[in-house]
C-alpha cells in the first residue's frame, strides 16, 4: 500500500494564509469595537442630549435640531462620502479600505440600532445621572475607540481631515479635532442650551483622555539617558537585576570638553524605580533623564518577539 505523500506548502502561500488570519482578525476586533462604540453613544450620549465628536456630532445635532426628522445615519453617509475619497487621494490604502469598511459598518450599524428601542440605564430624572452618564459612555467610546485604531482602521469624519492638514501644516491632530469639535459643541449650545454644551464639552475631554491612555496602555515605556562617570559600576547589576540592554552613547561636555559616555535604556515604567535605586547606589551624583515612550516594537517589548 503506498502512503500519499505530503506536498511540502510553498511559502509564499503560507505567508498568505498568515497575511489573511492576522487581517482577518484585525478588522473583525475594530468592527466589533465600532459596535460597542455606536452603543456607547446610543445609550450614554443620546439620553443626556449631547453629541460625539465630529461626522457623528454634527448628524447627532441634524437629529436633535429637526426633532427627529433626519436619522444620524443619513448625514453620516453624506458627510463621510468626500472624506474618504479625500483619504483614498491623500492617505494610504490600507489605512482607507479599513476606515471605509470601519465607516460604512457604523454607519450601518447606528441606523439600525437608532431605531430600536433603547435601554434606560441610568435614572435622567436625577440631576446627577446626565454627568455620569455622559462621564462613563466617554470613557467607552474612548477606549472603544483606541481598539479600532490599534487595528488600523477608523470611523471616519474629522480624523481624516486632522490626518491630511496635520502633514500639510504645522498643527498636531488633536488640535485641528479639538478645533472643529468646538465648532460642533457651539451650534450645539444654540440648539439645545449652554448646560447640554458643558456636558458634550466634559464629553469630548474624558473621550480624548481615555483614548489616548487606551491607545497607549497600562504599562508604558520609559527611555532613560543617565550621565555618569561609574558608568561601569552599576551597567551589569541593572542587566542582571532588570534584564534590559544597556546602550553606551559616546559623548563629551560641552563646559569641561571631557569625554564621557551616556548610558542607554528602555524600560518598562515599573522598572525605573529599580534602575534609579541601583545608579544612584553606584554614583549618588548620578543625573537621570526619563522620557515617556510612545512605542517600543522589539524583543522583550512586543509579544512577537
Amino acid at each position: 500500500m503506498f502512503k500519499r505523500k505530503n506536498r511540502p506548502v510553498k511559502l509564499g502561500q503560507a505567508k498568505k494564509k498568515l497575511f489573511f488570519r492576522r487581517e482577518s482578525r484585525h478588522i473583525l476586533l475594530a468592527l466589533g469595537a465600532v459596535t460597542l462604540q455606536a452603543l456607547s453613544i446610543l445609550w450614554f450620549y443620546r439620553p443626556a442630549g449631547i453629541v460625539s465628536g465630529g461626522v457623528t456630532g454634527i448628524s447627532m445635532l441634524l437629529n436633535y435640531a429637526t426633532g427627529g426628522n433626519i436619522q444620524s445615519w443619513i448625514p453620516m453617509v453624506a458627510l463621510n462620502a468626500p472624506l474618504l475619497f479625500l483619504a483614498y487621494r491623500e492617505l494610504h490604502l490600507k489605512f482607507v479600505i479599513y476606515t471605509t469598511l470601519c465607516t460604512l459598518y457604523f454607519s450601518l450599524i447606528f441606523a439600525v440600532l437608532e431605531n430600536l428601542p433603547q435601554p434606560e440605564i441610568f435614572d435622567m430624572t436625577n440631576p446627577v445621572m446626565p454627568l455620569i452618564s455622559v462621564i462613563f459612555g466617554a470613557v467607552l467610546n474612548g477606549v472603544f475607540g483606541s481598539i479600532v485604531i490599534r487595528n488600523g482602521g477608523s470611523t471616519g469624519g474629522f480624523d481624516i481631515v486632522s490626518l491630511v492638514l496635520s502633514r500639510k501644516v504645522s498643527f498636531p491632530m488633536g488640535t485641528i479635532s479639538m478645533a472643529f469639535n468646538m465648532v460642533i459643541v457651539g451650534a450645539l449650545a444654540f440648539v439645545k442650551g449652554m448646560e447640554v454644551a458643558a456636558l458634550s464639552i466634559i464629553a469630548l475631554f474624558t473621550c480624548s483622555v481615555a483614548f489616548n491612555n487606551a491607545l497607549m496602555g497600562l504599562n508604558r515605556n520609559k527611555t532613560l539617558f543617565i550621565i555618569s562617570d561609574k558608568w561601569d559600576t552599576f551597567a551589569n547589576e541593572v542587566m542582571t537585576t532588570v534584564h534590559r540592554g544597556i546602550t553606551y552613547i559616546p559623548a563629551r561636555g560641552a563646559y569641561t570638553n571631557a569625554e564621557r559616555k551616556i548610558v542607554y535604556i528602555i524600560a518598562k515604567t515599573v522598572e525605573v524605580a529599580t534602575i534609579r535605586r541601583i545608579v544612584l547606589t553606584h554614583d549618588p551624583q548620578a543625573i537621570l533623564s526619563v522620557i515617556d515612550t510612545k512605542e517600543v516594537v522589539g524583543r522583550g517589548f512586543t509579544a512577537n518577539n
